[in-house]
């Protein structure tokens, strides 16, 4: 399986603006109905987005791995389904449905996956 990239925005989506509402069952299905689930190991969708706040719900397959890198802000990962490794400055952590981890600004981390699992990602950036 290989990791596909989307060219295409999401237009039908509203990602910004005084109120944001989604549902994440939808939005969850519809991702596993995108070819960039059926034929690679993950899909993501950013379904916030504003200036200094980011939401992006993802979907993983099982040993798919998000190779280790850091975000500009404090971030937290909410665990929907599924279990997680979140390895964070080389110590792993186990994370599983209903679970929040949350991580302080640039903090380096991996993500992989223990089983086909789905998470909701919260980043906070500064506004510039």
């Amino acid at each position: 399986m290989t990791d596909s990239i989307r060219t295409m925005a999401r237009e039908d989506r509203t990602t910004s603006g005084p109120a944001v509402t989604f549902a994440l069952s939808a939005e969850l299905k519809r991702l596993r109905e995108e070819p960039e689930w059926i034929s690679g190991t993950r899909n993501s969708v950013t379904v916030v987005k504003t200036a200094n706040l980011s939401v992006v719900l993802t979907a993983v397959k099982k040993n798919a791995t998000l190779c280790g890198h850091e975000v500009d802000g404090p971030i937290t990962l909410q665990v929907l389904s599924g279990e997680i490794q979140v390895d964070v400055a080389g110590t792993p952590q186990t994370i599983t449905a209903g679970t929040v981890i949350a991580l302080d600004n640039a903090v380096p981390h991996e993500i992989k996956a223990l089983e086909d699992s789905e998470f909701l990602l919260t980043i906070v950036r500064d506004i510039k």
